[in-house]
């Protein structure tokens, strides 16, 4: 196999892992895309002379259109739910401190109402059926806090873009002094042994999966990875 060829079947796997791991985070990042553009709007908003701005009644008005269902959906998180009350909230506050009172602005308004609605309306009390003795309900508050947990999920992404460019400049350095793709593996463990190189031990993972599907031995090459890793792990927890 040639070293094109090669670079190109490495090439193939790693696209392969990409769409693999999109395809598992596709509605987890339709989420984070929805708060953000939310997020934007809100930033938007703020100042009471923005209110009836029609660019920003206009953005607002299609991210409720496009978001309907979010209002019953099961996969939203409580963290991610708080995070849209609360950006809801500031707009609405906005609107109603600016005094407009314009049908578009109105209608913006009704519309958060109805978005908040939910959480805002739960029953501070009812009556136990047969005793005549009121059960008091009471509702933990709610977290003005942004979902701090978002904000790493949503760099998991931008992170693994990274590894894999880094993984793929990493590949083709290493082809211009190696003939085989087993002297690339056997260099790339080096390096991730001795000079504990992250980017080495996951060039050296891609290469002995690539290798595995192809029916070559790799048995020797896994121990050697796994004991790149440990060394890793125990280097890691030292600093």
């Amino acid at each position: 196999m040639s070293r094109t060829e090669t670079l190109k079947s490495l090439e193939i796997v790693l696209e392969s892992f990409l769409e693999r791991a999109v395809r598992l985070r596709e509605d987890r990042i339709r989420v984070l895309d929805g708060i953000n553009r939310l997020d934007d709007i809100a930033r938007g908003f703020r100042g009471a002379e923005n209110a009836a701005r029609p660019d920003l009644t206009d953005r607002i008005g299609h991210w409720f259109a496009e978001h309907q269902g979010w209002l019953d959906d099961p996969k939203l998180r409580p963290a991610e739910r708080n995070r849209i009350q609360q950006m809801l909230g500031e707009i609405g506050t906005t609107i109603e401190s600016s005094g407009d009172t314009t049908p578009a602005v109105q209608k913006i308004a009704s519309e958060i109402d109805r978005w908040r609605r939910p959480a805002a309306t739960a029953p501070s009390a009812e009556t136990a059926p047969g005793t005549g003795r009121k059960i008091i309900l009471r509702r933990s508050p709610e977290s003005a806090e942004p979902a701090k947990s978002e904000e790493p999920e949503a760099d998991s992404i931008t992170l693994f873009f990274d590894a894999l460019r880094k993984v793929t400049n990493r590949f083709r350095d290493s082809i211009r002094s190696s003939k085989h793709l087993m002297s690339v593996l056997d260099d790339n463990l080096k390096a991730a042994q001795l000079q504990r190189n992250p980017d080495a031990l996951l060039l050296s993972a891609v290469i002995i999966y690539h290798l595995k599907q192809r029916g070559y031995l790799v048995e020797p090459f896994v121990k050697r990875l796994k004991e790149a890793e440990q060394l890793q792990k125990e280097t890691a927890s030292r600093a």
